[in-house]
């Protein structure tokens, strides 16, 4: 009956071409779902975007260079070439080039280039952001399949258990040591049993289309996986939830995003400030001109003589002083210091939001734990009455009520018993990956 677990879930998930791979793993599960992620894939766009940012600033250091081209054309009264008007239409035209090079802005540029890399840092945390929340998403639906699949073989074991008392009853009304109702009533357990298989197919089914859908598969074919052997669970030794809360803050890059948001704030405040400081910078440059009178039908000198005669170069210097711009750079000033107290409230809830999901997450383990202990001694104890109950049952003393009520109960118990350990499972491995980042099986 293993067989057609792994089938249904191998006809849902499966993704691979016709020849056959590698299986797949939790591990490579993770690894497929974050590299066809949209939410990674913004992500990753947002890295570009401040990979460009960055240059810009970066380039703000280099000179500028620019050329111009005009033309004019005049008809009636109009400048003439010795500078005099003229009632003559005439046309003249200007060719210029000409740079700027920045050598002291008050430090904004390198506030701006600093600033810039740290949002660039802070888009690569927020990528790995996008990353880990796939792979613990991945990691809870990964283990809600094997959960389902336990409880088919919890459904199985219960349907075979029903048949066996079916063919025994049938045995029995043949000796006649029972009613033929007993036939009926055993055929009826059997019924439900089937369905409650059906039922357990039927979510196994649903939960592995929302892995596949988390993985962002984008159709199906044969697939094979590997599930893992997670027979029993061990108490395991963790630290305590202040040290497992220091690791975190060391480590989860949501919170590392955002104290670089803090510094890059920080960073916007001096580049504010910055503009109440003189700016220096130099310029120099090259223009020319020509002019042709329409009354001589002809440029008054070579064309390419007045280019060369008309010449002029220029060097210069200019210091720009702020003094009153309406108070625009202090409130400017102003915003970039509240964006920067706003920010640090930001760092200071993501830090309590992060210790209120360690001490979560430490104390639900230990309960999960303690439920699973728990679970495990009522299963044995509903194992030992349903034999118990079995026993009485092939001697004719018991009826079918009895037998059910104690399956029953041992299959409640069973159920509990699974679906606890993988509760704790996935409970200590969130501390694990609160401490390292890593999660396996």
């Amino acid at each position: 009956m293993k067989s057609i677990i792994l089938t249904i879930f191998f006809t849902t998930l499966g993704y691979l071409a016709h020849s056959q791979g590698p299986q797949w793993t939790l591990e490579r599960c993770i690894e497929y779902a974050n590299k066809h992620s949209i939410s990674n894939q913004q992500q990753a766009l947002s890295v570009e975007d401040r990979e460009l940012a960055l240059n810009t600033a970066k380039n703000s250091r280099l000179p500028s260079l620019s050329a111009s081209v005009g033309a004019n054309s005049y008809f009636g009264r109009g400048p003439s070439r010795d500078g005099t008007y003229k009632d003559e239409a005439s046309v003249s035209g200007n060719l210029g080039l000409s740079t700027n090079i920045p050598i002291y802005q008050g430090g904004r540029i390198n506030h701006q280039v600093a600033e810039s890399k740290l949002n660039l840092e802070a888009a690569m945390y927020d990528l790995n952001t996008s990353r880990e929340n796939i792979t613990l998403n991945v990691t809870a639906l990964y283990l809600q399949v094997l959960f389902k699949m336990e409880i088919i073989d919890v459904a199985e074991s219960n349907l075979e258990l029903s048949r066996k008392y079916l063919v025994r009853s049938r045995g029995m009304f043949d000796g006649g040591k029972s009613p033929e109702s007993a036939i009926y009533e055993s055929e009826a357990l059997v019924a439900k049993d089937e369905l409650s298989l059906t039922l357990a197919n039927n979510d196994l089914q649903l939960a592995v289309i929302e892995l596949s859908q988390a993985m962002n598969f984008p159709r199906h074919y044969d697939f094979d996986m590997e599930v893992p052997k997670i027979d029993s669970v061990a108490m395991v030794s963790l630290m305590d939830p202040d040290e497992i809360y220091n690791c975190a803050m060391e480590s989860r890059p949501n919170i590392k995003a955002e104290e670089i948001r803090l510094e890059s704030r920080i960073r916007a405040v001096r580049g504010a400030k910055a503009s109440l400081f003189p700016t220096i910078s130099f310029s120099a440059g090259y223009g020319t001109n020509v002019y042709h009178s329409y009354a001589t039908g002809a440029f008054n000198d070579n064309l390419w003589n007045q280019i060369r005669n008309n010449g002029n170069e220029h060097l210069g210097i200019s210091i720009n002083v702020p003094i009153f711009n309406r108070r625009a750079t202090r409130n400017s000033i102003k915003s970039a210091q509240l964006s920067v107290q706003s920010q640090e409230l930001v760092v200071l809830e993501q830090s309590q939001q992060l210790r209120k999901d360690v001490e979560r997450a430490y104390f639900s383990a230990n309960a999960a734990y303690s439920r699973y202990i728990s679970a495990e001694k009522a299963y044995e104890s509903a194992q030992v009455a349903f034999d118990y109950e079995e026993q009485r049952s092939q001697a004719g003393r018991s009826t079918i009520f009895d037998f059910d009520d104690a399956r029953t109960r041992m299959e409640g118990a069973n159920s509990e018993l699974v679906q606890s350990k993988y509760d704790y499972i996935f409970r200590t491995k969130m501390l694990v990956f609160y401490v390292d980042g890593t999660i396996d099986l």
